[in-house]
């Protein structure tokens, strides 16, 4: 899989499950696992997300990974 197209994906899936169900990172490699998508490229893509502040890490209990708010997307920029 293309990794634009991957990162499509993962955006996606969190996107939808906003509200419903927080994903940690493990539960993005498995779920991307199962459509034959390596460890290494998920995790890659992942790390692009949140370097470019389409997603975030939060923290309740465990790390999870979710859809920044244009707030955070703008302190991001702020404070490069």
């Amino acid at each position: 899989m293309e990794k634009e197209e991957l990162k499509k994906q993962i955006y996606t899936l969190i996107e939808q499950a906003q509200g419903k169900k927080k994903y940690k990172q493990m539960d993005i490699i498995k779920h991307f696992r199962n459509l034959g998508v390596s460890d290494a490229e998920t995790k890659e893509a992942i790390r692009e997300l949140i370097d470019g502040g389409q997603l975030i890490y939060t923290y309740m209990g465990g790390s999870y990974i979710e859809l920044a708010t244009k707030l955070e997307k703008f302190e991001k920029d702020i404070f490069k």
